[in-house]
Formats: C-alpha cells, structure tokens, sequence
C-alpha cells in the first residue's frame, strides 16, 4: 500500500503540488496530465529524487522521510530520459545496475539479469550493444534497470513516447504483467496508453491532483457533452472559430468532414449525441 498525506511541492515561492492525499495498492495506476502539469515532479518525489516540502509518504510502513535508504531499495524508477551507455552490452548495463543496487555475488547478479531479460523479451540480446538496441528494446532495457531489484513500488515517465504502434503494444502489454506482483505508476499525457493499460487513474492539472477508482468515472464526466455532425468543407473553418465548441476529431471523405466535438448543450441542429470516450472525459475535466 502506497499513503501519501499532504504531499505539496513549492520551487522557491512557486507551489508546483498542492497538499496530494492518495492511498493505493497492487496493480497499475495512470498518472494523466498535460505537460507542465508537475506529472515528473510528482513521480521524482516518489523516487526520492526530490522531498516534498510539506506531507508524508509511506509504503508498506517504510517512511521516506525517516527511512529513505529502505525506501529506494523498494522503488524501481524509469526516467523519461534514461542514461543508458551505448558502448555496453544488455547484460554489461544491468551487471553494472545490479552493483550499484548492492547486489555482490556475481552469481546472483548472473542470475537476476538472465531472469530480467526475459522477462522484457529481450534475452536474445543480452551480448548487444544498447546502441544497436531498437527504441523500444532500450525502454525495455530502462525496464528491465528499475526492476532488477524486485521494487514492490515501480514508477514510470512518458515510457511510450517515440515508439511505433507495435512497440507500443508491447510495451503496455510488459506493463501489465509487472503490474500483477507491485504498485506501477504510468505518468502520461496519452490518453490511449492509460485506457489500454490501466483500470484505475490519478488526473493532474496545474498540480491538483485527483484520483478516479475507474476509468468509467472519467468517461462520465463527458455524459451529454460529445456530439458527432458531418459538414460541408467549406463550413468546416466557420465552425472551428465558435468560441464555445471544441472539435475532439475530424475526418474528410466525398468533400464532407465528420466532426466530434465538445459541448455543454447541442451546438447545432444537425448535432447528434454520441457516447464519451476516456479522452473526452479527460478534455472535459481539464476545461473544468
């Protein structure tokens, strides 16, 4: 169980969180927010890289703030740069992630990184060198790091971005699994990596942060906005100046644009209401 009480950040003056309570368990969490919304900053202070300015924070009894050496022996933490070094090998890195993790037998260690390279389908490449890994085999490999200690917290940052859509899915579907034995926190701006990833989510803006038990309460909070409409192209710059209706997605075929969009009430005749997606909820919340 992860417990945060009152957890606020300030930079000087700028209070960048705002007094954070979440209490939450096994499985896998979205963090969800736009950019600059203090997503990194909040998974930094989880990693011990920062300490919050006000607040606790507890895992399974282990205080960050009394017991932080135990605490990152529990934490795995995937930056969303991490320092790989192109000159080693897969298995070169994680010996060299293993030592700093204290782990001393070299048997062991031999062991671990066999075991962690399968488990990110990449135990054919233990003799590679990172710089000919794809982009996704190095996020696997930035994995494949945070977990070689068996962390029972691991924290994640924009891990998809860059990759192509089949990278992508492997990616969420290694996720999933190691979220079946630890806590797994997955920061992203991108709706779609939280709504086939994760049946829980915390939605953050301007550092507020809240906290949803399911995806469907997001979705509902889109209930009666979102209509769908075809128009002429010639109209369609007309109505994207209209103050008070935001276009979620627009598709042209035979000269008529299909258009998807936000709004409170119907915004035109031809509007037809649709049922709301997890973005829409999303888009919906943050207008809030």
């Amino acid at each position: 169980m992860l417990e945060l009480t009152g957890v606020t950040k300030k930079f000087g003056k700028r209070e960048v969180l705002h007094e954070i309570n979440l209490s939450i368990d096994k499985g896998i969490i979205g963090l969800l927010g736009p950019n600059g919304a203090g997503k990194t900053t909040f998974l930094r202070i989880l990693a011990t890289v920062y300490e919050p300015t006000a607040g606790s924070i507890r895992l399974n009894g282990i205080s960050w703030s009394k017991q932080a050496e135990e605490a990152r022996k529990r934490i795995g933490y995937l930056p969303q740069h991490v320092g790989l070094f192109p000159a080693l090998t897969s298995y070169e890195y994680l010996d060299y992630i293993a030592v700093l993790r204290s782990i001393s037998s070299k048997k062991d260690r031999k062991q671990l990184i066999e075991q962690v390279l399968r488990e990110v389908n990449l135990g054919d490449r233990a003799a590679t060198r990172i710089r000919r890994l794809s982009g996704g085999m190095k996020q696997r490999l930035g994995i494949a790091q945070a977990i070689i200690h068996n962390p029972d917290l691991l924290l994640v940052d924009e891990p998809t971005a860059g990759l192509d859509p089949e990278e992508r899915f492997r990616f969420r579907g290694l996720l999933r699994r190691l979220a079946e034995q630890r806590t797994v926190i997955l920061s992203t701006h991108i709706t779609e990596d939280v709504s086939m990833t994760c049946d829980r989510v915390c939605m953050i803006k301007q550092g507020f942060l809240e906290y949803f038990p399911s995806l469907s309460e997001v979705v509902k909070l889109a209930s009666s906005k979102v209509w769908t409409m075809k128009i002429p192209n010639e109209q369609f710059y007309q109505l994207k100046e209209h103050k008070h209706v935001q276009i979620v997605h627009s598709s042209e075929a035979d000269g008529m644009i299909s258009l998807r969009m936000l709004a409170d009430e119907k915004p035109y005749p031809e509007a037809v209401p649709a049922e709301p997606t997890l973005e829409e909820g999303y888009m919906t919340w943050l207008k809030a």
